[in-house]
């Protein structure tokens, strides 16, 4: 599932995002700065929507193991990564975040698995610093 999220964020694939979440208010999106969370579908197809026409250039990449654990016998799992790179263009500025820290929470709907709970962070203060501007929020 991580590695479907990562590739279908690189092309900026909202329909194959859409079908990767679960489109009920208990949904839960973190992202990058303390700022920057959702907790209904229609926010986080927003947000991807504006993420894909600010981010130019992207090459998305899983380069860390992924750590998987089976909930509930297995209903859910949870996932994560510390080693998802995003690589890319925004507002002019280019920047690469190699290894940022990727976790969630998939739930099992028949044959398919949705995320519930998908959490991105980066630990670069620079980097947000400096594009803060173009997110048109305060990051600090």
């Amino acid at each position: 599932m991580l590695i479907a999220f990562t590739r279908a964020f690189e092309r900026g694939d909202v329909a194959a995002l859409s079908g990767m979440f679960a489109h009920d208010d208990a949904l839960i999106f973190y992202g990058t700065h303390d700022r920057l969370h959702f907790t209904r579908w229609t926010d986080v197809e927003r947000s991807f929507r504006m993420q894909s026409e600010l981010l130019k250039d992207l090459v998305c990449e899983i380069t860390g193991d992924i750590q998987v654990r089976l909930l509930a016998g297995g209903a859910a799992a949870c996932a994560g990564t510390a080693g998802f790179g995003i690589h890319a263009t925004m507002g002019g500025v280019r920047f690469e975040l190699p290894a940022l820290r990727m976790s969630c929470t998939v739930e099992r709907d028949g044959a398919t698995w949705r995320f519930v709970q998908l959490h991105l962070s980066a630990s670069d203060r620079p980097f947000l610093d400096r594009v803060g501007h173009v997110l048109g929020r305060q990051t600090g």
